[in-house]
């Protein structure tokens, strides 16, 4: 960047801070600005004042040339700039107004300091005659010249006495402030000057005195005991008296004025070598050289130098090196204290440790400089400034800079300033570079320890961030086990305080992930992975975690004393190592802490029961249960091993066995309530294994009424071993408490397709009003699965024939009183093709009762499987008016050929009891007929004609329309005009003379010449006309001439020569022809 752009910067930000209403500041950057290129500050400066914004920039600069304030310290790019002096403010003040009189005055005094007496008198006296203002200043100003050339100094002493009369407290004050290096001068040249006067006998005594008064009030005595110089007095050895010398002149002055910059700094540091050869005052020394180097480094700097020795600087540089070290021992002792998770206590130890680094920083030689910059650094992040402490890791690790790494065997290590430069960013909220400077630490071959192990946190806090937990924990737990206090001292102070309670809490429920860890924790079919997972939970493995587990928990009780989680978690950990004992005094510790706390009672029960003390773990495990609080436990459990937990599940189910046995005397709801908390407790202890523990704690709940709950367990159960027949059947007897019916139907039979020797007993135990909502529901349950398999045509699943069975079976053995339940299990065994066995069953259970119909009816059936056709036809026509359904699945049970040979046998027995004239006898045959063939043509006919003959018209009805609804496509029109006949003559025996004419007229369009000689026949040619007549007269009224039309065309096929069909003929012809009626 060249000089014209950085001074264009400089202006830039001056601009900023005087909108901002900062002079000082604003002056400061335009100063320095004018120190790199003079046009620009200049021309910036002049457009402000144009603008009226320039004018508190000139003022500042009048005080600055006054000595009046100081000039503040500046940064850029993160350096300091320390080349600000008034001698350049007076340049820039010069440049900008050339006449100004304060900038006048200020180059006066900068001649005088280089010892250009007489050009300053002369150019105080050319001034003098042209300026009115500042007259008083220019003759001070020409009367000191003229003391210091010793050429005129009567003349200056007269200047200096007429401008105390004139105005003595201007006078003083000027001279104070302007001409404090000459004072010691000035009063001895006073004194001299009176002392001259005396000797000569001189009567000028006004003037005398005046002079006496002008040297009181610059100061006490005259030239003979004006003190000497703070730096001479060093040289001297009087430290004292320096040391005093430079308290006074740090004092203000009365109007309130100190010393600043160059001369600041210089009496701070004549002041502290004093008091560092006074020993004792360590802290003095470090205060003064703190303020002279951030006063004005280069002053400092050049005074440090001049004052002391080789070795007097070795001196204070170690002293302060060790003040500096003690300060930050001090703060990390602070930092291990706190007792706030997220507290940032300590910080102000900080303050004096970063000013003594930036004093060695000024002082100590080169190949120091690197160490003393990353602990400024360090310094800087702990305090809070995260950017300072960015830039100046940032500058150390520059490949250009001159501190920069060397290649060798004492090359200072890159890998803490990486990871201090990390967590920098980390702080700025950058967490990309701050991952790429952790990753880098981390990564390098041979790993630095403390570098490595702040990398370390600080990677495993960005992974917690972007929800890897569990590569996060890794990184800790490794972190811990390289260097367990450090790794401390990074989670206490280097993790920002907003993410240290996140971070405990993640790490704290990894750490236990760890420890839960089984060695089956692979996805099946992934060979690979078993193998790793097998590799993980091997014993070695475990330990291993276990190891890590509890450095990190013992890092996160440090990190937070009053966390009990992670004190447990050690505890877990000691105990997975095998270290029994340690656990055991662990938990005590956390049980004197909260007496109640039911996951530390549970941990102590356990170990009490693998140690033997099986006093103890019952008084403990007793605890537990009163405290009623066995949810959180499941976690807690989880870190046990197998044989422990089954210990303490044989315990507690055993205990709650007992109270449940108890004698009856005591309530039985108090009882079941505390074996339900010892059952609880055996659950969480065997997990997957606890069927018998949940069985049981089902029970209690549904004793106590709570039947949600112990579908809860039973649910539970099932899961863990579906077959479970205790389950599915206390299942069950929930589900009927609730009302669902169907629900315990499905429980039960799926019961007793594993074991119906249990389920029988568990049904008999039930209410009898429960017992009959259960055989019902199996009853119509096996109903309807029979009933599904012989509608659909396919044969029942081995599954669902056992399933039958078994209910059925069930059934009989319920209630061997109930004919139905023999019935059922009979119609089963039929239809699973077991028909001597059925027959026999059934031989054998009806003895010598009455047989029922239902039985004779399947007495039938086995008689038709023996092939006795006739004798099942007797026994099974019986039936069919009373129960057909029933006969309807019973025929479905036969073979194809075995219902036709049925249907033709009872079809023959019908036709001839209706030619013998026996319709009543005739119908049961035609009903078996029909059903056995499947509803045929012929067989529906001929009932149609018994029933007809019964005169049960309604019922032929249906028959017959049957028939012509299955047959209305594909009939014999002959056939179909037979059917029409017969379905108008029973619809005219039902009175319904327009459905009669349908049918009839139907018929003499199908087939007329068989139409009119069935009409003719029955019910005649006169009532068959005479029903179609009043059929056309109802058409033509209603105006449907094409139906009273087809209805007149019908009945004179019936009877041509009827004279009422032709005039109903004619009638419609004419009104179909003229649009009208005519009455």
């Amino acid at each position: 960047m060249s000089a014209r752009e950085l001074a264009a910067c400089l202006c830039r930000e001056g601009d900023r801070h005087l909108t901002l209403g900062q002079p000082p500041l604003a002056t400061a950057f335009y100063l320095a600005a004018f120190s790199c290129h003079a046009p620009s500050a200049v021309q910036r400066v002049r457009e402000a004042l144009a603008e009226a914004q320039g004018a508190p920039v000139v003022a500042t600069l009048e005080a600055w040339c006054r000595g009046d304030g100081q000039i503040p310290t500046i940064h850029w790019d993160g350096m300091a700039v320390v080349s600000l002096t008034g001698t350049l403010a007076s340049a820039f003040l010069a440049t900008l107004c050339p006449d100004h009189p304060t900038s006048v005055l200020h180059t006066l005094a900068g001649l005088l300091a280089h010892g250009h007496h007489g050009e300053v008198a002369r150019r105080c006296d050319a001034l003098l005659a042209t300026h009115s203002q500042q007259v008083l200043e220019l003759q001070l100003t020409r009367a000191l010249a003229w003391v210091l050339s010793r050429v005129q100094v009567d003349d200056g002493v007269v200047d200096y006495l007429r401008a105390f009369v004139e105005s003595p407290e201007r006078t003083v004050a000027f001279i104070r402030t302007h001409q404090q290096p000459y004072l010691s001068l000035l009063v001895r040249t006073l004194e001299d000057h009176t002392s001259g006067h005396q000797e000569a006998g001189s009567s000028a005594s006004q003037q005398e005195t005046t002079c006496q008064r002008l040297m009181a009030a610059l100061g006490p005595g005259g030239a003979r005991s004006q003190p000497l110089p703070p730096a001479a007095l060093l040289r001297g050895g009087r430290y004292e008296d320096c040391l005093a010398a430079c308290s006074r002149a740090l004092e203000p002055d009365t109007v309130g004025s100190r010393p600043q910059g160059e001369h600041l700094a210089t009496l701070l540091v004549t002041r502290a070598a004093a008091a560092f050869f006074l020993e004792g005052r360590a802290q003095d020394v470090l205060g003064d050289l703190q303020d002279a180097f951030r006063e004005s480094p280069a002053a400092a700097r050049r005074q440090f130098q001049a004052l002391l020795s080789a070795e007097d600087r070795e001196r204070v540089r170690v002293r302060v090196q060790e003040a500096a070290d003690l300060g930050f021992s001090r703060f990390l002792e602070a930092v291990r204290s706190r007792l706030e998770l997220r507290g940032d206590a300590g910080r102000e130890l900080l303050a004096p440790v970063t000013g003594a680094l930036r004093f060695l920083l000024s002082v100590a030689p080169p190949g120091a400089r690197p160490a003393l910059g990353v602990r400024l650094a360090e310094c800087l992040l702990l305090a809070g400034d995260a950017m300072g402490a960015w830039a100046l890791c940032d500058r150390l690790l520059r490949p250009g800079n001159r501190q920069d790494v060397r290649p060798g065997p004492r090359a200072r290590p890159r890998a803490p300033l990486l990871a201090l430069r990390g967590f920098c960013a980390l702080h700025a909220g950058d967490t990309r570079r701050a991952r790429e400077d952790f990753q880098m630490v981390v990564e390098q071959g041979v790993p630095h320890p403390v570098g490595c192990v702040r990398a370390l946190c600080g990677r495993g806090l960005l992974r917690v961030l972007d929800g890897s937990a569990v590569l996060g924990a890794l990184d800790y737990v490794t972190a811990c086990h390289l260097w367990p206090e450090e790794a401390l001292l990074a989670a206490k102070a280097y993790v920002p305080w907003n993410h240290r309670g996140l971070l405990l809490i993640v790490l704290r429920e990894e750490g236990r992930r760890m420890l839960q860890r089984r060695r089956d924790s692979a996805p099946a079919g992934m060979p690979g992975r078993r193998k790793k997972a097998a590799e993980a939970g091997s014993p070695g493995a475990q330990e291993g975690d276990a190891q890590g587990v509890y450095q990190l928990a013992t890092l996160l009780m440090e990190l937070d004393t009053e966390d009990e989680a992670s004190r447990l978690l050690a505890a877990d950990a000691l105990y997975r190592l095998g270290r029994l004992d340690d656990a055991h005094k662990a938990l005590l510790m956390a049980l004197s802490r909260r007496p109640q706390a039911t996951p530390v009672l549970a941990r102590l029960a356990l170990l009490q029961l693998r140690r033997g003390f099986f006093y103890d773990a019952n008084q403990l495990v007793k605890k537990v249960v009163e405290s009623g609080d066995t949810a959180c436990l499941q976690p807690t459990l989880d870190v046990f091993h197998e044989e422990d937990r089954q210990l303490l599940w044989g315990h507690c189910h055993a205990r709650a066995l007992a109270i449940l046995r108890a004698r009856p005397g005591r309530d039985g709801g108090a009882q079941a309530r505390e074996a339900i908390s010892y059952l609880s407790l055996a659950i969480f202890a065997a997990g997957s294994q606890a069927s018998d523990s949940l069985l049981a704690r089902a029970r209690c709940y549904g004793f106590l009424g709570q039947k949600k709950t112990a579908m809860f367990d039973f649910n539970a159960a099932l899961r863990a071993e579906p077959g479970n027949v205790q389950a599915l059947c206390g299942r069950a007897l929930v589900y009927l408490a609730l009302g669902q019916q169907k629900e315990a139907v499905d429980d039960i039979i799926s019961a007793l397709k594993l074991d119906p020797g249990t389920v029988v007993p568990e049904i008999r135990l039930l209410k009898p009003e429960a017992q009959v909502f259960i055989t019902q529901g199996l009853y119509t349950h096996c109903r309807a699965l029979l009933s599904q398999s012989l509608d659909t045509g396919a044969p029942l699943s081995d599954e669902d024939s056992q399933g039958l069975l078994a209910v059925a079976e069930a059934l009989v053995k319920l209630d061997a009183q109930q004919p139905g339940w023999h019935i059922l299990l009979t119609d089963v065994l039929m239809a699973v093709g077991n028909y001597e066995e059925a027959g026999a069953h059934l031989q054998k259970t009806l003895g010598s009762a009455p047989l029922s119909e239902e039985a004779r009816a399947r007495l039938g059936l086995l008689h038709i499987k023996k092939g006795d056709v006739p004798a099942a036809m007797q026994v099974l026509q019986g039936l069919v008016e009373k129960d057909p359904g029933d006969l309807s699945f019973l025929l479905h049970l036969l073979e194809a050929s075995e219902r036709q040979s049925l249907a033709q046998a009872a079809a023959q027995k019908a036709g001839t009891l209706l030619d013998a004239g026996f319709p009543e006898q005739a119908l049961g045959f035609c009903s078996l007929a029909v059903l056995a063939s499947g509803d045929s043509d012929q067989h529906l006919r001929t009932r149609a004609a018994c029933l007809a003959e019964l005169q049960e018209f309604g019922r032929a009805l249906r028959d017959l329309d049957c028939v012509l609804q299955k047959g209305a496509g594909d009939s014999d029109p002959l056939t179909q005009a037979e059917d029409f006949c017969s379905r108008g003559r029973l619809l005219l025996s039902l009175g319904d003379e327009a459905g009669a004419a349908g049918a009839f007229t139907r018929a003499l369009e199908l087939a007329p010449t068989l139409a009119l000689s069935s009409l003719r026949e029955r019910p005649g040619r006169a009532p068959t006309a005479q029903v179609l007549q009043h059929h056309g007269q109802r058409c033509l009224e209603a105006q449907r001439h094409a139906e009273a039309w087809t209805a007149a065309e019908s009945g004179l096929l019936v009877d041509p020569e009827h004279s009422g069909l032709k005039r109903l003929k004619a009638r419609v012809r004419r009104e179909a022809s003229s649009g009208c009626r005519l009455h």
